[in-house]
């Protein structure tokens, strides 16, 4: 995140502080007779982002990214981190002694036996079971078990002064005008799921789970409306362990839980319950749950793996669902249509504009529009070389002028009680020059090839991602973050089971929310990253995006076929656009996306951005703009 001035002051007070921690935790080390400490990024539940509390990879190493696994050693350490944080991951560890490890490049040794080669054989490591799944603890357990290397848990405590304290908030009952169905519903639904398995308890970690069967949300977590707890589900009865501050004194929750028929118990007594299970037969997932939870349960129970029902079930939207994210993403792309025509007058009238100036605008904007609870994630504003980081975030030191003569990278987005927007846009200011026009039109040829594609029912992320990429591997160029995620609704931004990504193995199923992302990365120079969210439709299916109603044969075919309808409405920028490099069906698309922006949108702004906003989407062809009509 901070440019590579070494000598910078803010480099030098993250040494320091970096220096200072992995001191006292190779002191611990030392003194609990350890050769080894593996810190990942995550709390007990899996969550991608974390309390503070839960940032000790990020305390002990100084690397602020939300994916990478700290490794340390009396004489060594190390931290893998995957494509999206390799500048970022460079900059933060200077200075460090903690060599970076660059997942998914050749030659990169994977964590287990990297330190397989580094302990002493009959050496001790602490792996906490809480914060890793139960098949990374078991891969790493038959890799080191090998040369006789045991295991240990917790003590970081012993090593952090300081440490911030565990969240407190309050949870709060998600109200059906938002889901669409009760808990009482979705937990029938379960069971009736879980019987089918043959299963009779069903043990859940992960938070935005928790929060979608329950109909409940939280904000102990920035950015993130879930809150801390465990659900054990069965036959006939349903546990939930709440923190108690989440739910002491909270008489709405109770009352919503207890009419729910969901039994609340304490957070803490959640490791004494399930100890108590015996003789159940208990779905787990293997690479999900944590290792913790497994070693409880699994001796006195049979224990099955596969992917969580609700899972599946959640990332399935309902109609009601469905017609109130709609409303988040008008409501979310007047305020982005709003934040543009500001900035575009900014820059016209010379104002001086920055990074960390036109993130807080954005917030602004958004902060304006009903039902808005607060940013999905921390927004990404890189202009020229910073766009070229993928997670990169502005900071006082890094804070670069916004200028005319380069692109603008902005991926954002907005929590809503309707519903979770992320929407990346790559604005070019001026004149940008050949190279960097070329760029962008060849990642927004993948956006609409992506856009555009019809694909059986099933078909897997894996098997749609090249779509995307086709166009920038004709010419030697690529990009190393995933094409698309799902979206949770009003939960995580990031959430499964589907993604688009070579790794991507789960079927697509209509009613999905996905992101469509692809983007290129040019280092020293520029970013490029267009994004839209995706609701995943039958093609046969009317739908709200009328510009775009199938015509093709395949809408009348016996086997079912699913296409992406469009969600996000915000223009593209078409300065950056090569207007030879796009196809007459490219354009088509693009016209007629922009043609649903108008449509959905200008009834919503004042007459001013309205004509604004029609300007912004006038029609387009191999040629340029057209004229106006």
């Amino acid at each position: 995140m901070f440019p590579h001035y070494p000598n910078h002051p803010i480099h030098r007070h993250m040494e320091t502080k970096t220096s200072e921690a992995l001191r006292l935790l190779r002191e611990m080390l030392q003194r609990e007779h350890m050769d080894a400490i593996v810190i990942p990024s995550c709390d007990p539940h899996g969550s991608e982002y974390v309390s503070e509390y839960w940032k000790a990879r990020e305390h002990f190493s100084g690397f602020t990214g939300s994916a990478g696994t700290l490794v340390v050693l009396a004489e060594k350490a190390a931290l893998w981190t995957d494509s999206r944080y390799y500048l970022q991951a460079e900059s933060e560890l200077h200075g460090s002694g903690i060599e970076l490890m660059k997942t998914g490049l050749a030659g990169t040794p994977d964590l287990v036996h990297w330190l397989k080669s580094e302990v002493r054989s009959g050496g001790i490591v602490n792996l906490p079971g809480s914060l890793f799944s139960i098949s990374d603890c078991q891969a790493a357990t038959a890799v080191l078990k090998e040369q006789k290397i045991d295991f240990r848990d917790g003590l970081i405590d012993d090593c952090w002064p300081g440490r911030p304290a565990k969240p407190e908030s309050k949870a709060f009952a998600y109200g059906e005008e938002y889901s669409g169905k009760s808990a009482t519903e979705k937990i029938n639904t379960l069971r009736e799921q879980m019987s089918r398995m043959g299963i009779d308890t069903l043990l859940l970690s992960h938070l935005d789970e928790i929060g979608w069967l329950c109909n409940i949300r939280g904000n102990e977590i920035r950015h993130t409306p879930v809150i801390s707890g465990y659900i054990i589900v069965e036959k006939s009865r349903v546990r939930l362990h709440l923190t108690p501050s989440s739910h002491k004194g909270n008489a709405a929750l109770e009352t919503h839980l207890e009419n729910q028929g969901i039994e609340l118990r304490d957070y803490d007594d959640f490791g004494a319950d399930i100890a108590g299970l015996e003789k159940r037969r208990i779905l787990l997932d293997k690479d999900r749950d944590n290792y913790a939870i497994f070693k409880t349960v699994a001796e006195k129970n049979r224990v099955f793996f596969g992917r969580s029902p609700v899972a599946m079930a959640k990332a399935i939207r309902n109609t009601t669902e469905i017609r109130n994210v709609r409303k988040a993403m008008e409501k979310d792309g007047r305020a982005l249509v709003r934040f543009w025509k500001w900035m575009e007058a900014a820059l016209d009238h010379g104002e001086p504009l920055s990074e960390l100036s036109v993130a807080e605008k954005l917030r602004e904007f958004r902060e304006k529009e009903s039902g808005f609870r607060e940013e999905s994630f921390e927004s990404i504003v890189g202009y020229g070389a910073h766009g070229a980081i993928v997670h990169y975030r502005s900071t006082e030191a890094s804070n670069a002028e916004i200028k005319k003569g380069n692109l603008l990278l902005i991926d954002s987005g907005g929590q809503y009680a309707e519903g979770t927007t992320d929407i990346t846009r790559t604005f070019a200011l001026g004149d940008v020059g050949e190279e960097a026009r070329h760029d962008y039109t060849l990642v927004l040829k993948g956006l609409i090839a992506l856009s555009s594609a019809y694909f059986p029912a099933g078909s897997s992320g894996s098997q749609i991602d090249l779509l995307a990429k086709q166009y920038l591997w004709k010419e030697g160029k690529s990009y190393g973050h995933g094409t698309g995620h799902g979206v949770g609704h009003f939960l995580c931004v990031h959430e499964g089971p589907q993604n688009i990504s070579p790794k991507g193995s789960y079927g697509f199923r209509a009613g999905m929310v996905t992101s469509n992302e692809p983007g290129y990365y040019l280092e020293g120079r520029y970013g490029i990253r267009h994004e839209n969210l995706t609701l995943t439709r039958l093609v046969t299916e009317e739908s709200e995006d009328k510009e775009f109603a199938p015509e093709h044969p395949i809408a009348s075919s016996n086997v079912p076929f699913l296409r992406f309808e469009t969600l996000t409405l915000c223009p593209f920028d078409v300065n950056g656009i090569e207007f030879a490099l796009l196809t007459e069906a490219e354009c088509d698309w693009l016209n007629r996306y922009h043609r649903m922006v108008m449509r959905r949108l200008g009834p919503l702004l004042e007459e001013r951005e309205a004509e604004w906003l029609r300007h912004k989407t006038l029609p387009i062809n191999r040629k340029g703009i057209c004229d106006e009509q």
